[in-house]
């Protein structure tokens, strides 16, 4: 990251063209640098997550502080560095969710249970007649839940949670996320990549996945 005075990096932050889009990559990187440590170190409750997924964490935490800071730009006083004084939204950003976190908490054994509005039909549509293909459904709807517990970052989670098991709207998840819609269909758009992934890497066609996902996808 270029080395940049206060005074530095609010011009290049504040014009147009080449110096604002150097500046806003060099601050996005120190961002999500400094979380990724601050989730390493110094939150204990994702200590179990791993490295791959604390560094989601924290891109997804640093690209809602810099839109946070862009706004803001004009109350920054000098009274700090200028990193230090960005360092602080990051960190707000993320121990604001970590607390939301443990409001929100849910096993995904019992959504297995209680979603019955997503799952039922999914395993007993058109199935009631046919033993195996209820159970082929039901073996993938198992793996999928797996898949969302494994492979995605808290926050992609709770997105795809609401928006594709709960029927809740774009705006009404970013608002509880505190993101924006643009941010938020941007996360679904990268769990969405992940999930079909590791399904197809587990040998499920993409007909099997089209037929049982055609609604929700």
């Amino acid at each position: 990251m270029v080395k940049r005075t206060n005074e530095e990096w609010l011009a290049a932050l504040l014009e147009s063209g080449e110096a604002q889009v150097q500046a806003l990559s060099d601050l996005r990187e120190y961002l999500v640098r400094a979380t990724f440590v601050y989730l390493r170190d110094g939150r204990v409750e994702v200590t179990h997550l791993s490295t791959d997924t604390l560094y989601e964490m924290a891109e997804d935490y640093a690209q809602n502080a810099l839109l946070s800071i862009r706004d803001n730009l004009d109350k920054f006083r000098g009274d700090a560095k200028f990193t230090t004084w960005a360092y602080r939204f990051v960190i707000n950003e993320a121990a604001a969710d970590l607390r939301r976190r443990r409001y929100r908490d849910f096993s995904w054994d019992d959504l297995a249970k209680q979603e019955t509005a997503v799952f039922s039909p999914l395993t007993e549509s058109e199935t009631k007649n046919d033993p195996e293909l209820k159970a082929a459904r039901e073996e993938l709807v198992t793996f999928l839940l797996q898949v969302l517990e494994t492979e995605l970052n808290e926050r992609q989670r709770q997105a795809v949670l609401g928006i594709h098991f709960q029927g809740r709207s774009l705006q009404e998840v970013a608002e509880n996320l505190e993101t924006t819609p643009n941010t938020l269909y941007k996360m679904l758009h990268d769990a969405r990549k992940k999930i079909k992934a590791k399904l197809l890497a587990h040998h499920y066609s993409a007909g099997d996945i089209l037929g049982l996902f055609d609604n929700l996808w």
